[in-house]
């Protein structure tokens, strides 16, 4: 985890004294590097063992280049071997990446995996290349006038700087509750910018550029003759992309539920790294809160599920951290200022809080952890809210008829894929408004400024060049490293960096390829991961058909906050802003309808948890933007 602040241009010399009075825990003293019309910032942490060379910023090729970089390398093996280096195990990362830059230029980018976001100067041309890795792990803010440009890795860095406005973006932050399809580079902020997976920005007295320098490629094919060869093969790649991760200074801690994707990290480490301790971390309910029944599609409490594989591996050091009902405007608020935007779900900040406190208990500069699993190795190949097109039919019914098989709605499954103009008189028909505008907090005038519609089309519609058994899993592919890079702030308040193999390009780039029969089969879904993990998770997570329920104490909690809740719903009829933006009479017709218990709750929770939760987000959100406490 590593600070990184700078600008180009006039506005150079304001960098060092606007970072003076920024303290995050890890980070070390900053060092600076001032050039006439470059200026850059470097606070240094320790996340490898290579970190502890590591003197930034540096400088290459006489002096001509300086490269600022944070974060960790995957492949310095295959790097090292690519320029024809030694893998000296006392060259830092940002070595390597200062090497591939000066051999290939731009393209070096392509040939880095692991979690970066790096700052490229040539002096010389007076040209900077800034660029983030292509899975969301690390990014950086920028804003560009005619006087230069300013950059840092975190949103309090940025403003620190004098020619950095704070004002918010009414249209972004209206579309940020529109968690399915918000645009991808704009932040809630006017004129600053995230610089997203897979982008660079190019900077010189021509200007700023952003583009694009990588994408899957969903055109490309991997077929074997024998059905195991994609198990031996997924095992070979699992345990490739979790060695290299579990490359980690300080102890090794994972985060272990009772479902596939973090059992598939924590007991792949644990086999690769015996017998060195590892710590896993399991979030439990909290035990204070009233609970519904148990449905049978899932189960509350994934400690048992977690017990069974972390007593398969001798080396598994297991905590339990229960969930805890506390302050939520302390947590929105340090949430805001790492990431400058509302989170997606009003809860899981408290509900996830008591687990990373444990995390940073346990002395870590780095979690493990295995949350893009859904969207790579546990894949399923059934997507719903995917438009089909013209030869899509066959497919679609496939598709079905596997739902069918899985005890899931069909009905449900082939009306998501229906033409837009069916789905939408379905729903007139039953006197609904679409699926997607329910889900919205916002005045239907909000709604029609915005143009969410259009939003919601290009979510549906998916990438052209795919077929639709890959739309489906390449739209949650690039979503799921759009969400890391948004929530990549939040390391700079933790003291530590989430590392997700599960994430890895090389890993999404051979699911990808490989048949969608391979991830759902006849009464079977999640086909390769069953197969993959079966050597190393128990039967009874391997095959487990139920769902950890996450926040399942939901409306005990939100009954708890219930003034609170009307209070904040209050402050946005007050604010002229978010009473633009957020419908005050149905947020306060769903507090007049409170439900009286767990039980009766479950049929309104999208109401309370999505509607309800997302505004009361937003509207706090606007507040603290504008440096109001009501």
């Amino acid at each position: 985890m590593t600070l990184i602040a700078g600008a180009c241009g006039v506005v150079a010399d304001a960098v060092p004294a606007c970072l003076s009075s920024l303290r995050f825990p890890g980070i070390a003293p900053l060092r600076h590097h001032r050039g006439t019309a470059f200026s850059v910032v470097v606070g240094q942490s320790v996340e490898t063992p290579q970190s502890h060379h590591e003197v930034q910023p540096s400088q290459w090729a006489e002096g001509r280049f300086v490269l600022a970089f944070d974060g960790w390398l995957a492949n310095r093996a295959d790097l090292a071997d690519a320029l024809d280096v030694p893998d000296d195990p006392a060259r830092p990362d940002s070595g390597l990446v200062a090497q591939a830059l000066l051999r290939w230029g731009e393209d070096a980018l392509t040939r880095l995996h692991g979690d970066f976001a790096l700052v490229w100067w040539d002096g010389q041309d007076r040209r900077l290349l800034a660029a983030c890795d292509r899975t969301g792990g690390r990014t950086l803010f920028f804003y560009a006038s005619g006087r230069g440009l300013v950059f840092a890795s975190v949103l309090p860095a940025l403003f620190s700087h004098p020619l950095v406005p704070r004002t918010l973006d009414s249209e972004q932050v209206g579309l940020s509750v529109f968690a399915l399809a918000p645009p991808l580079g704009p932040t809630c902020f006017r004129d600053i910018r995230q610089l997203m997976p897979g982008h660079c920005l190019l900077w010189d007295d021509d200007g700023v550029r952003e583009r694009r320098y990588w994408r899957l490629d969903p055109t490309r094919r991997i077929r074997f003759r024998r059905d195991d060869d994609y198990v031996a093969a997924g095992r070979e790649i699992l345990d490739r992309v979790v060695g290299e991760a579990a490359r980690i200074d300080g102890p090794l801690v994972c985060l272990l539920s009772g479902g596939l994707d973090s059992s598939a990290v924590a007991a792949t480490t644990a086999r690769l790294t015996a017998p060195r301790p590892l710590h896993v971390v399991t979030f439990r309910p909290d035990p204070a809160a009233a609970l519904p029944a148990q449905p049978a599609s899932g189960f509350h409490d994934e400690w048992g599920h977690a017990q069974t594989v972390a007593a398969l591996y001798p080396s598994m050091v297991h905590h339990a951290a229960a969930a805890v009902s506390d302050n939520p405007e302390a947590r929105l608020r340090r949430f805001f200022r790492l990431t400058g935007r509302p989170p997606f779900h009003l809860l899981a900040l408290s509900w996830m809080g008591p687990g990373m406190d444990k995390v940073g208990a346990l002395g870590a500069k780095t979690l493990l952890t295995g949350l893009a699993g859904n969207a790579t190795l546990s894949a399923s190949a059934l997507h719903g809210l995917m438009r089909a097109r013209a030869g899509d039919a066959a497919s679609v019914l496939w598709g079905a008829a596997l739902s069918a098989s899985l005890s899931q709605p069909v009905l449900s499954y082939v009306r998501s894929a229906a033409p837009e103009g069916w789905r939408d008189a379905w729903q007139r028909m039953a006197g609904r408004r679409p699926w997607w505008r329910r889900q919205l907090p916002l005045r239907e005038a909000a709604v029609a400024r915005l143009q969410v519609r259009r939003h919601w089309d290009g979510f549906a519609q998916g990438d052209p060049a795919a077929n639709w058994g890959q739309r489906g899993r390449l739209r949650l592919i690039e979503r799921t490293w759009w969400a890391r890079s948004c929530l990549s702030g939040e390391r700079f308040g933790d003291g530590f960096s989430l590392r997700d193999p599960l994430a890895d390009v090389r890993l999404a780039e051979y699911c990808l390829a490989i048949p969608s029969s391979q991830f759902t089969r006849w009464g079977r879904d999640r086909h390769l991961a069953r197969r993959v993990l079966a050597d190393r998770l128990p039967p009874q997570v391997a095959e487990e058909r139920r769902k950890g329920i996450q926040s399942a104490h939901w409306h005990d909690w939100m009954t708890r906050l219930r003034p609170w809740l009307e209070s904040e719903v209050d402050a946005i009829a007050d604010n002229p802003l978010a009473a633009d933006l957020l419908d005050v009479e149905r947020l306060r017709a769903i507090l007049a309808r409170w439900p009286a218990d767990a039980g009766s709750a479950q049929q309104h929770q999208s109401n309370i948890m999505i509607v309800l939760g997302r505004a009361i987000a937003v509207g706090n959100f606007i507040r603290w933007a504008e440096g109001r406490n009501r």
